[in-house]
């Protein structure tokens, strides 16, 4: 029993003996072994903030690197690095949180935004070394979302069956459409509409099942109001043998972005072709 207590006695002082070297050796770094560079840049000043740049909101993303460096001469021990804002994601090149001296560790860092405005976030991780017990370091990147159609009046037709259509390629009569005047509201919070560059997506579905090719109304063709909040178009419909036409609508911008797509339903007025 004697022998068994001393075994026990002996493993108890090398337990303690253990973690006091072990304290002793997160307790000996030296201050201001840590570093974390933006590209060649340290970044020692925790005040520092990173720009990331405006994004389109689930659509952009960029990522930027970094350095985390043991600069000292003792075991660098860290915990796992952190954002405090969900449109900022942390990657480590690999899992460890512990650096030998002068061994570095890569992380990345990405902006991919899913509101519109600014976000402003922090990176942060705390270590051993006394100067940085936490070390942190601010992101910041804006969001822009492109126009949202919220709706639209009742499609109001203003010429039934007084809109000639012409003739095919084979020379064939295509005989009269009823010309349609349709309203949609829109919501432009970011103000990213541009009239001269705004174009519009129009794709008719019939409800026999007939889908014509899409149209594009130009800028030259379509009234946005002053308040950027209404758009009018009209369109000329021959029914045949449907009961209705629903339209999607899809604004454009000059840059490309499109909104959501919209349908409005146009239903068959008496009488028409």
């Amino acid at each position: 029993m004697k022998n068994i207590q001393k075994i026990i006695y002996i493993l108890l002082c090398l337990s303690v003996f253990t973690s006091c070297m072990m304290q002793a050796e997160l307790d000996s770094i030296q201050p201001n072994s840590v570093q974390v560079k933006q590209g060649t840049a340290p970044m020692q000043n925790q005040s520092t903030l990173v720009e990331y740049g405006t994004l389109r909101i689930l659509k952009d993303s960029v990522t930027k690197s970094y350095t985390l460096t043991n600069t000292g001469e003792q075991m660098l021990y860290f915990s796992q690095i952190t954002s405090d804002s969900p449109d900022f994601f942390v990657k480590l090149e690999k899992d460890t949180v512990a650096l030998l001296p002068k061994q570095s560790l890569k992380f990345s860092v990405t902006f991919a935004p899913k509101l519109g405005g600014t976000t402003i976030g922090k990176i942060s991780f705390s270590t051993n070394d006394p100067a940085f017990p936490v070390f942190s370091f601010g992101v910041k990147g804006q969001a822009v979302a492109p126009p949202e159609i919220i709706g639209s009046g009742s499609p109001q037709f203003n010429e039934l069956n007084t809109v000639d259509l012409g003739t095919n390629d084979l020379g064939e009569d295509l005989g009269n459409a009823t010309r349609f005047t349709i309203e949609i509201n829109i919501d432009d919070p970011y103000d990213r509409i541009n009239a001269s560059g705004l174009s519009v997506k129009l794709v008719p579905i019939f409800s026999n099942g007939d889908r014509p090719e899409p149209i594009t109304k130009t800028p030259s063709e379509i009234t946005l109001s002053e308040d950027k909040k209404r758009l009018i178009y009209s369109i000329p419909i021959q029914f045949g043998s449907s009961t209705f036409l629903d339209i999607e609508t899809t604004l454009i911008l000059s840059n490309g972005d499109v909104s959501n797509v919209f349908t409005t339903r146009v239903e068959k007025p008496a009488a028409a072709e």
